[in-house]
This record gives C-alpha cells, structure tokens and sequence, in this order.
C-alpha cells in the first residue's frame, strides 16, 4: 500500500520475504530515498554513462537513489523490510507540499 503522508512525502513500503529475492531493476524520474528497516539489501545501480555501482545497507540505514539511475534491489536477510521515499512534484518537477495527482513522480 503507497502512503501520501503529510507535507510532500509520499512512501511506497517494500518487503522481501526471502534471501535472494528482489525488486528488478527500474529507474524512476527524480530522486528518492531507500530506507532499511529490517534485514539488508544489496544495491545494484547503473549510472547513465554506463558505469555500476554494487552496496550493501544493513538496517537501520538508508541511501539516496537519483533519478534516471537503473537500480535492482536483492535481499541478503530475510524479512526485508524497507521504504522508498519520494518528494511530491509537478509534472515540471517542483517540489511540492500537497500530492498532486501526478503519479509519475512516483514512477
């Protein structure tokens, strides 16, 4: 279940239940923030120019996706807990306080 909390967070909750399973991997349109709550994830990110860059985060941590960056995400304990957060945005890409209906900057 996605959360419009308040002011200009919006929250998409994520599970892994086993070691190994994963979210493949996707790029979004503007940047947001992973945070562990249990377990660990192991971060697979593809810069634009081609380059990749492998960490792993153990909860509680959190890091900082930017957009346009192809990331998978693969659990390395079980019961995975972790949240991706996203500022609200215009279809311009503003930042604002109040979701705007505009699901893309979700994407």
């Amino acid at each position: 279940m996605e959360i419009a909390a308040g002011g200009n967070v919006f929250i998409r909750p994520n599970r892994l239940d086993g070691v190994g399973d994963k979210t493949v991997g996707h790029t979004h349109n503007f940047d947001h923030v992973t945070v562990v709550f249990t377990g660990a994830i192991h971060v697979v990110a593809r810069l634009p120019n081609g380059n990749v860059i492998e960490r792993d985060f153990h909860a509680p941590a959190h890091c900082l996706i930017r957009a346009d960056v192809e990331h998978e995400i693969k659990a390395l304990e079980p019961n995975t807990v972790y949240w991706c957060v996203y500022a609200h945005r215009t279809p311009q890409g503003d930042v604002v306080q109040h979701e705007t209906g505009w699901t893309d900057a979700y994407v």
